[in-house]
């Protein structure tokens, strides 16, 4: 696997262009054959590689791979993403860390990332479709705090994946509670988060992501494809997944530190500026249930606030569909 990244790190560096085998064996010191099976192994594990006899080999793709240590070096935080590994296809991300847990081999902070994934789930066990040119992520955390503190953090993410969405797009990122980010009214990111522990504290949280960065028409269904978009419809070309991860990963550690350290009421007006129904009319369907008035505040706790017109309703789950 050493070996592995070494070639890998030399395609990424010359990415676009054409590196002979012969040389990436002198520079590698192995012989054009060992370089050839290592190519080999890395096309196998996902990587778009072109290979052309007289001008040698080619990264390509380069828009969507993520190379795992070229995230580290670039996003230097001392917890989420100070390891990342990345498969090409996996049913989902959290799947992969709750497996991982059971054989406790897995530590905290560290990031998965997909290139694709066949059984993505969204909130309220719903399934999130996740093609070739997104960003699919999970990792893991165990925050020494109670449950209801826990859930707090997908308020937290949810603002700091929008914060950092924005510094690729020109159009405000938006938040529909708890955890959706929407840009023009079309939801381009949803975040996960399963916990195990007591009341008390949680023994451990995965926190899961998924973005559509560069997903084309036609890769999501129809229904699906009515209410969702992609970052690069919002822009003239198509972005880099390594720019737009390291930019991601970077907001969360800050927002998760900040949140640690002194609480949601230091980040509650924040949310609220990003928060797309505040102060329109909404409904809350929770289970047989619901709820429909004007979203009228969200509380310290990170409940929703309803006027029904008789009186004020405190919402801490449920689907909201904003009238």
């Amino acid at each position: 696997m050493f070996m592995h990244k070494l070639i890998l790190a030399e395609l990424w560096k010359r990415r676009g262009q054409f590196i002979s085998g012969s040389k990436l064996a002198a520079s590698m010191g192995i012989s054009r054959v060992a370089v050839w099976k290592h190519i080999k192994a890395l096309k196998e594990y996902g990587y778009d590689i072109a290979g052309i006899s007289g001008r040698g080999y080619s990264l390509r793709d380069v828009d969507s791979i993520i190379i795992p240590d070229e995230i580290m070096k670039r996003t230097r935080n001392r917890l989420i993403g100070r390891e990342v590994e990345f498969f090409p296809r996996v049913d989902s991300t959290n799947e992969v860390i709750k497996r991982r847990l059971q054989d406790k081999q897995f530590q905290e902070g560290t990031v998965i990332v997909a290139g694709f994934q066949e059984e993505g789930k969204g909130r309220l066990g719903r399934n999130w479709e996740s093609p070739w040119g997104g960003l699919w992520f999970s990792f893991l955390l165990c925050p020494v705090l109670p449950l209801p503190q826990i859930a707090l953090l997908s308020l937290v993410f949810a603002l700091a994946v929008a914060r950092a969405l924005e510094d690729f797009v020109s159009m405000p990122c938006k938040i529909k509670w708890p955890n959706d980010i929407y840009i023009g009214g079309k939801k381009v990111a949803g975040i996960l988060l399963e916990s195990s522990g007591e009341i008390d504290s949680a023994r451990y949280v995965i926190v899961g992501i998924g973005i559509n960065v560069n997903i084309g028409k036609g890769e999501l269904s129809l229904e699906n494809g009515k209410n969702a978009a992609s970052l690069s419809n919002y822009c003239s070309k198509n972005l880099n997944n390594t720019d737009v991860f390291v930019r991601v990963l970077q907001s969360v550690e800050r927002y998760y530190y900040k949140f640690v350290d002194q609480g949601f009421v230091n980040i509650l007006e924040e949310f609220k500026a990003y928060c797309l129904h505040l102060g329109n009319e909404i409904k809350v369907k929770q289970g047989d249930r619901l709820v429909a008035g004007v979203n009228v505040d969200i509380d310290e706790t990170g409940n929703l606030l309803v006027d029904t017109g008789g009186k004020i309703e405190k919402i801490s789950t449920g689907d909201v569909n904003i009238i």
